[in-house]
């Protein structure tokens, strides 16, 4: 007996209500919400008025807004191009064969396995005035006196950007990986006969073949990368001084530290304005090439 078309699209509600609900609404009241002059006391009391936009000229004219979208962009620009650098070297290590290989390789994985929690308090230890790090170089004579990597305004954000490089590389790694391992052994080989060198090899076979996935890791990446919030609060909470807010972290400040919602919401919105481009841009790109 064959089935409706209808019947079939019945099964799709479920999902499409979960998504409407969790994804669509948040959005949509978000920016609501971003129009109105929200604080504790007129949220709870149900009397925020609509304001326009002027909660986005506040921020716009906040200079710790601007702070965080140049932290933002420091830290997912650094942040992806290492991490590809050195996720795509890895993969090329480990697409061969030599001893303790599965060993290695579960070595590489342990920063994305383990919990963000664990791994920002542990940085917030080791990179600290009187942490490991110092107590080491120290110990070595390498410095004279300890380096303030998390509690100085120039610092800070490399310091984050740094921990950032070496949580996100186990993502690049297994993704290029995963990639390398669908090219067919037969390119190599047959160019090993043309009397290819390794490099050449990679630039002229691994790097075309590649391509679509490197586009999809880029993508993933910067989104991911874009939005980082709890790394940063655990460690330095955008301090000292607000110097090393992301946008993710100075909207949080904004909301539960100063309790403005509006001002909050607003810079959610800039947030999704600004993925929104971005992937726009990057889909243009990729027709493009086509």
């Amino acid at each position: 007996m064959k089935i409706p078309k209808i019947s079939l699209f019945l099964f799709l509600i479920p999902s499409l209500a979960l998504m409407l609900i969790f994804g669509v609404y948040p959005i949509i009241y978000n920016v609501f919400l971003s129009l109105k002059d929200v604080n504790l006391i007129s949220y709870i009391r149900g009397t925020a008025q609509y304001i326009g936009f002027s909660n986005y000229r506040e921020i716009l004219g906040d200079p710790l807004f601007w702070k965080a979208l140049s932290n933002t962009a420091i830290f997912t620009v650094i942040s992806i191009v290492l991490q590809m650098v050195l996720g795509f070297l890895l993969a090329l290590l480990f697409n061969r064969e030599f001893p303790l290989k599965g060993l290695l390789q579960a070595l590489v994985m342990i920063p994305w396995v383990m919990p963000i929690m664990v791994s920002g308090s542990f940085f917030r230890w080791f990179l600290s005035d009187n942490g490991f790090l110092n107590n080491f170089l120290l110990a070595l004579n390498w410095i004279k006196e300890p380096v303030r990597w998390i509690t100085t305004e120039k610092m800070a954000i490399y310091s984050l950007t740094a921990v950032n490089v070496w949580l996100g590389i186990p993502f690049n790694f297994i993704l290029l990986y995963t990639g390398m391992q669908q090219i067919p052994e037969e390119l190599y080989e047959s160019s090993e006969i043309d009397g290819a060198t390794g490099w050449q090899k990679v630039v002229y076979i691994t790097l075309p073949m590649l391509k679509p996935v490197v586009i999809a890791t880029f993508i993933l990446g910067c989104i991911l990368t874009f939005k980082v919030f709890d790394l940063v609060w655990i460690v330095t909470k955008g301090g000292p001084g607000g110097a090393s807010h992301l946008l993710s972290t100075f909207s949080y400040s904004l909301a539960f530290d100063r309790f403005q919602f509006g001002k909050s919401a607003a810079v959610l919105v800039l947030m999704q304005i600004i993925v929104v481009l971005f992937i726009g841009f990057s889909n243009r790109m990729k027709w493009e090439e086509r």
